[in-house]
């Protein structure tokens, strides 16, 4: 089973990267410098990057299956696995950020 190789790894991970760095770009309060510190005082930021790294890695874990059900495949035929981790990882990281966002104004929590 070569699903979980250090270059899918990887490429799930930049993609969690990739759109954790583009959300803290568009952050509307530009004045105060950007703290990771800050960013996990937060409890629901926590929530997130828990949910984020189980729900990437649950997807990795099923890659194959995956990408042989929705015939995901580059132009030779093969797998397209990789496409499939960097997607897996950035997208996911989107997908549980407005679930939970739905959730917080739902119960009518303030999410800014």
């Amino acid at each position: 089973m070569d699903t979980l190789t250090m270059k899918y790894i990887a490429l799930a991970l930049l993609g969690m990267l990739l759109h954790i760095l583009m959300k803290i770009q568009e952050r509307k309060d530009k004045t105060q410098k950007f703290s990771i510190k800050t960013f996990f005082a937060d409890k629901m930021n926590w929530l997130r990057v828990v949910l984020v790294v189980i729900s990437t890695a649950t997807l990795m874990l099923m890659s194959d299956d995956l990408t042989d059900m929705f015939g995901i495949q580059l132009t030779d035929g093969s797998p397209a696995k990789s496409l499939f981790s960097f997607g897996a990882g950035y997208l996911n990281h989107s997908l549980i950020r407005n679930i939970l966002k739905t959730f917080q104004k739902r119960a009518g929590i303030d999410t800014e």
